[in-house]
């Protein structure tokens, strides 16, 4: 069902509330924006509240309305001024923050990796990360204390949509999540510019948490135990970026276990 007369006034209840949360007054629902994330929540079932569209996207009311969402049409000059994008796709959503998903309840198998974010500061580059874990298989995402927020608007689109699929546990002291991460009998290792394992011949097997830095390269003073992973590159390429090097590192591991699991059917 929609309403066919649009929110003209800031003064509307509904407005109100967007308002609040674009103003971090709720920190229980997040809005998105864009045809892409909405369609990811109406997916799973996270939607809270009407679907806005503005006037000038009748389209998008037409299909939400068949799939029995409820939609509420938004005047354009009001709408843009939500916008946080140049030119505004005319929806937005409220969503359900997801969980803070606690890791002792995942069910960790021979070759699950969790991905580990220290300190990881650019909304867009833990997005990236985010989508890269959810691609080649990876069972979560935690990020330690200083990590950027998981759900902000430039993460998520960042992430396209990952981020509210993917277990994201978040807000970690190193040590806590150190003492967690062994409890779960997984085995530490990060990325190393210089002098690690080649990762296309490194053992994969067993629980694995693969730890990346921040854009600096940084990690915490424990990693100085940890295995080593060093991808092989050019000589006059001094690093690479930390989503793509973990993108690189995520493909190595999900091809080990794809090949593990061809040997025991053949």
């Amino acid at each position: 069902m929609w309403n066919e007369e649009p929110i003209r006034s800031r003064a509307n209840s509904i407005w109100k509330r967007i308002a609040e949360l674009v103003a971090g007054k709720d920190k229980h629902l997040i809005l998105l924006e864009g045809e892409r994330l909405v369609a990811d929540a109406a997916d799973a079932r996270r939607m809270m509240g009407p679907i806005l569209v503005s006037t000038e996207r009748p389209e998008l009311a037409r299909k939400y309305d068949q799939l029995d969402y409820h939609v509420q049409f938004v005047e354009p000059k009001l709408f843009r001024e939500l916008s946080v994008l140049k030119n505004s796709p005319g929806i937005v959503a409220l969503c359900k923050m997801p969980e803070n998903r606690r890791l002792d309840t995942l069910r960790l198998r021979a070759h699950s990796l969790i991905v580990v974010a220290h300190g990881i500061s650019d909304p867009g580059n833990l997005g990236a990360l985010a989508r890269s874990a959810e691609a080649f298989g990876a069972s979560a995402l935690a990020l330690t204390k200083g990590s950027t927020a998981p759900y902000s608007d430039k993460a998520l689109r960042g992430s396209m949509g990952s981020l509210l699929r993917l277990p994201v546990s978040h807000g970690w002291d190193t040590d806590e999540l150190l003492v967690q991460l062994s409890g779960l009998r997984c085995r530490n290792v990060c990325a190393a510019t210089r002098k690690g394992r080649d990762p296309r011949v490194f053992d994969w097997r067993g629980p694995t948490a693969l730890w990346l830095g921040a854009e600096t390269g940084s990690l915490p003073e424990a990693a100085k135990r940890f295995e080593k992973l060093t991808i092989p590159i050019s000589s006059k390429v001094e690093s690479l970026n930390v989503t793509v090097a973990a993108s690189v590192l995520l493909y190595e591991s999900m091809r080990a276990r794809l090949a593990e699991e061809g040997e025991r059917r053949g």
